[in-house]
């Protein structure tokens, strides 16, 4: 893993956490909710839950391995990078593009038609 102050990582955790935050448990979800979300800090997290900093330390870097664990095995997140670079790639590419296929191509990654 990399740096967990990492703006990258902080993006990362962010988006694991939208993607699987349901899937942890209530004080993991809280924990995560404080320090990821409202960007407290683990002494204010620690007080606000009434465990000590290493603890809420603890139940952050289990709740990111749980979901690093989970994004490894359902890839949620890649994929949504991918639909995006199809995406990018169509908005690019609009003018060049056969006639209606862009307008497909959209309505396919809206999921408003199927394949």
């Amino acid at each position: 893993m990399s740096n967990p102050n990492s703006l990258t990582q902080r993006i990362r955790d962010g988006l694991l956490f939208d993607a699987y935050g349901s899937l942890l448990t209530e004080k993991q979800q809280s924990a995560c909710e404080m320090i990821l979300i409202q960007d407290l800090s683990l002494s204010e997290a620690a007080s606000s839950l009434g465990v000590s900093r290493q603890g809420v330390h603890d139940l952050l870097t289990r709740s990111r391995e749980h979901m690093e664990s989970i994004e490894a095995s359902l890839g949620l997140i890649e994929k949504e990078a991918r639909l995006e670079e199809i995406r990018e790639l169509a908005d690019t590419n609009r003018a060049s593009l056969p006639k209606g296929f862009y307008e497909k191509i959209i309505a396919i990654l809206k999921g408003n038609i199927d394949v």
